[in-house]
Order: structure tokens, then C-alpha cells, then sequence
């Protein structure tokens, strides 16, 4: 998961019009947000590797991964290209994904005697 969020941080500060078709229009700062969610991206990314911050770090993830859930809503329901995609049925699959994300993150919540 770290190494996903890192390659997704970098690309949101280095190519941040990539993620300007996923942004809904009801939400303002379209740039300045792309630009957050990349450093908190990448801070998470650090963050699970600090043993003592694994926990919370998981643990915001959850929180980040279903606040942008709205975004990949938009993307599906409007038929918005992302990354190539265009086919509906992976439009909408990629929620699935958001949902892995968001189950692996509540994992890593977990101590390591319920593991």
C-alpha cells in the first residue's frame, strides 16, 4: 500500500491535471486539493513504515480513502476518462478498488496480537 500511495502522491504534485476530470464541481480549490491529497499521500506513505505511527496512519487512511470516494462516484457516474479507462463497467469497478483500499487500511488499524 505504501508504495501505491507514494507513486500516487508524486504523480498528484508532478502531473496534477491528470486528477482535474475526477474533481466534482461542487467541490471548490480543484488544484490546491490535488496538490493536498498528493502530500498526504506521500505522508502516509512514510507513515506506514514508522512503526509507531502505523496505527493512526491506517487509521487516517480509512477516513482518506472514503472521503474520496465521492470523487470516484463522480468519475463513474458521469463517464469521466480516467487514465485510459472509459469503459463504464471499469469506471465502476474501480469502486471496488476503493473499497479494497479502505478494507487494507482497517487492517493495518489492527494491533499485531489480532493479527
Amino acid at each position: 500500500m505504501s508504495g501505491i500511495l507514494a507513486v500516487a502522491g508524486v504523480v498528484h504534485l508532478i502531473a496534477p491535471n491528470v486528477f482535474m476530470p475526477a474533481m466534482p464541481p461542487y467541490l471548490p480549490w480543484h488544484l490546491t486539493i490535488i496538490y493536498v491529497t498528493g502530500v498526504l499521500e506521500l505522508a502516509a506513505a512514510l507513515g506506514l513504515w514508522v512503526p509507531r505511527l502505523r496505527r493512526l496512519t491506517a487509521w487516517c487512511l480509512v477516513a482518506y480513502f472514503v472521503a474520496i470516494l465521492p470523487a470516484h462516484v463522480h468519475v463513474a457516474w458521469n463517464g469521466i476518462e480516467m487514465f485510459g479507462i472509459r469503459d463504464p463497467v471499469l469506471l465502476w469497478g474501480r469502486l471496488v478498488f476503493q473499497a479494497v483500499f479502505v478494507a487494507a487500511a482497517y487492517r493495518l488499524t489492527w494491533k499485531e496480537e489480532q493479527r
